[in-house]
Order: C-alpha cells, then structure tokens, then sequence
C-alpha cells in the first residue's frame, strides 16, 4: 500500500506520516506505516454520523516559507469519540514515483490524491515549521455528517482518489468546498462577503514579501488570473476558505459552531531590502542600456556590447517559449491567453539574427516589435490590456526600445554578419 509524505519532511521525520501544504512531493513506503493508513481506513468504515459524538471540522493552516506552502492549506479533521478516532483527510498530495512525473508535472497531468494522516501526525508537522493551524468546528446534523463519511470512505477507494489538480478550481480548498456543498442540504454561502478581487490580486496577498516570487508568477499566468471572482471561487485560497465557512448557513443558522486556535505562531516575515528586488536589477540594466546608447551615440564601441545584446536576445527568445509552452503545451488554465508574449515575442530574435540584415524587412519587424514594447510599456505603468503586467515588465520594454532603436539606428558600429538562410 501507498502512503503520501512531503519529500522535505521525509529526511526529518522518516517515522513520521505528515502532509506538506497546497502541493506535496510524495515517495512510496511501507511497513508499520503502510499498516497504519489500513488501520485508519477500517476504523472509518466503522465511524457512525448518527449520534453527536462524531465531530467534522475544517483545519486552515498558516502559509509557511517555500514555495508550495506560501498560500496554506486546508484539510478536513474527522473525530469520533466512540471508536476514539481522530483522522484528517487531505487532497493536496502526490505520488512521486508516478510514471513521467517530472513531464506530467510541468504540464499539469500529475494526478493528486486524498490521502489520511492521524491528527496528531498532522499537527506535528505545523508544530515543527512553526505554522499556525485553526479549527472551525461545524454545526450540522447526523445526515451531513453521514454524507460526508461515505464521500470520504468512497474517496480513498483507489479508482477514486486521484484527481486531476487545477491551482484556482481544483485544489485542496476546493475539494473541501465541493464536498460541504454536496453534502450538507441547505447549506448556503454569503455571496455578500465576496471580495470580488481577482485571482492575481489574492494570491499577490501572499507573495508581497518574496518579489522574485511575485514578479516570476506575474510572468507566467495570464488573463484567466485576472477575472473577479465569486465567493465560490475566491475560495480556492485556504484564508477564503475558512473566511467563507465563517458566514456561511445551514437553513439560516451559522455552519460554523466554533472556531479555535490549535496552534498559533507569530508571523516573522522580513521585507526584503529593495536591493533584493527585481526593480533594483532591472533599474540597474537600464542605466547600463543608457550608457551603451551614449556611446553609441558618440560613435564610440563598447567591448562587450556584441555578447550584452546576444544574451538579451537569447533570454527573451527563451522567455517567450516557456511563455508560449505554459500557453498550448499544459493543461494549466492560469498560464494561457498570456500577453507577456507581446515583449517576449519571437519575432526579436528573427530580427535581431537575419531580419535586420535585409532591407525589405528590417524596418517592418523593428516597427512590429517597437509597437508591442510601447504597448507593453504602457500597460505596465497603466493597465490598458485585460492583463496585469508587473511593474519590472515596464522596465523590461523600455530597455528593448532603447537596445532595438541602438541596433537599429548604429548598426555600423557592429560587425555581425547576418545569419544565412539554406
């Protein structure tokens, strides 16, 4: 039998079965524990939702500092008093021996799956990374609770517990959604507490005190990042979630009974120094640019100028075709209709190695590309596209302009040779 564990707290706690947080890297094992996950299966088989004994609630853990942590987790605690059982079900884990996992994973093929943990194994692991987890107890009747016990017991059957994992509609937090609404009759969320934000502006809320973070993920997902959300869909971050839970009714009264810290810690988040920030670099590349055309303007050549401009071009060529793969070659939704590609398009290193060689068309791709730049320069000082461009993009673009309009203007004071054509 299969047991999923986070890879990062498999070398510290080998003994230990514990759950990662919004995205897990698993292993296989065996053995004792191995035994146990049976153990806890055939004791839920035997949980009874008909007396007040039984307990559903929602854990809601606290981001933690890498990567997959950074927006929480949520997961689903089950006790019953007469079996003494104390189980926690979590859809936010993978099989890392999957056939082709690393190409399924890049393309958003990697099937996820419920998984159960003992709830002090569970809290353990937040106790060690010092991340705090509250609990919201619920407030329904016998007949939820039974309807939530066989989806879950039917859940971990094998055939089921796969799922194919999507970052805004099909997570950890949305599973937990989907399961209190197909299960609880009655139940009712607060549309009036949406926040209406977008994708990208909720999960930039998380990503503020690791801008290379931030500015990375602002490249990668396009325009679905940046539609309103509904409740229902604000959800799919765990703070929501549990926000969500809060207002939410059961025939007009409150689904959430009590809610309780279980664990609480101080949050320490350093802001990073502004030399620490994409903005520092790129302000830093511009004056370099800057000082290149003064140079050039002086008919004056630069040593390394030849190999500078090369590797921009090799860059942003390199860019633009992960953009482009994220776009038509995954299944990932947020990563497509992304118009990033209009400063990273391809048509830059076609100019820069053969276009600009050829009089017919040298000044039809320069104009091409220096309207895209403009257009991407604009819409990153003030957004005119229905995409969001993080600030850096602006910096980014004029720096193009500025190297295309070098190239172009004091192409003599090169000695490339164009690239032949067989």
């Amino acid at each position: 039998m299969n047991i999923i564990l986070p890879i990062n707290a498999i070398s510290k706690f080998c003994s230990k079965q514990l759950f990662n947080s919004f995205t897990f890297a698993t292993m296989n094992i065996n053995g004792k524990l191995s035994l146990l996950i049976l153990m806890l299966i055939l004791r839920l088989g035997v949980v009874n939702g008909q007396n007040n004994e039984v307990i559903v609630s929602l854990l809601t853990c606290s981001p933690g500092n890498e990567i997959y942590s950074i927006y929480g987790h949520n997961a689903l605690r089950i006790q019953d008093r007469n079996t003494n059982s104390d189980i926690v079900f979590n859809y936010g884990t993978f099989d890392f021996d999957t056939p082709g996992f690393t190409l399924k994973f890049l393309r958003g093929k990697l099937p996820y799956l419920l998984s159960v943990a003992e709830y002090n194994d569970f809290m353990y692991e937040y106790h060690f990374y010092n991340r705090s987890v509250t609990e919201q107890i619920l407030d329904i009747d016998s007949i939820a609770k039974n309807n939530i016990l066989n989806f879950l017991r039917n859940n971990l059957q094998p055939e089921n517990r796969a799922y194919k994992y999507d970052f805004f509609n099909d997570n950890c937090a949305t599973r937990l959604r989907n399961i209190l609404d197909k299960n609880i009759v009655g139940l009712n969320w607060d549309e009036n507490a949406a926040s209406h934000k977008t994708y990208r502006q909720i999960i930039k809320e998380y990503q503020q005190n690791i801008p290379w973070t931030n500015f990375g993920i602002d490249l990668i997902i396009g325009m679905p990042a940046d539609r309103k959300t509904t409740l229902k869909e604000e959800v799919f971050i765990p703070d929501y979630l549990a926000n969500a839970v809060t207002t939410a009714t059961v025939d007009n009264k409150k689904l959430q009974f009590i809610k309780r810290t279980l664990l609480e810690f101080e949050k320490n988040a350093a802001i990073p120094m502004f030399i620490m920030r994409p903005e520092f670099l790129f302000i830093i590349l511009l004056l370099l640019e800057l000082f290149i055309l003064f140079k050039a303007y002086h008919r004056k050549k630069v040593a390394f100028v030849k190999k500078y401009d090369g590797l921009w071009v090799v860059i942003v060529s390199f860019t633009g075709i992960l953009m482009l793969f994220m776009w038509f070659g995954t299944d990932h939704h947020p990563t497509k209709y992304n118009l990033n590609i209009l400063w990273s398009n391809l048509l830059i290193p076609v100019w820069y190695f053969y276009g600009r060689y050829n009089k017919k068309w040298s000044t039809i791709f320069f104009v091409i590309i220096l309207l895209c730049l403009a257009i991407s320069f604009m819409n990153a000082m003030i957004q005119i596209l229905p995409q969001y461009f993080h600030p850096v993009v602006a910096i980014i673009s004029l720096i193009l302009i500025l190297k295309g309009w070098r190239i172009y203007k004091f192409q003599e004071l090169e000695t490339y040779q164009p690239i032949t054509l067989k």
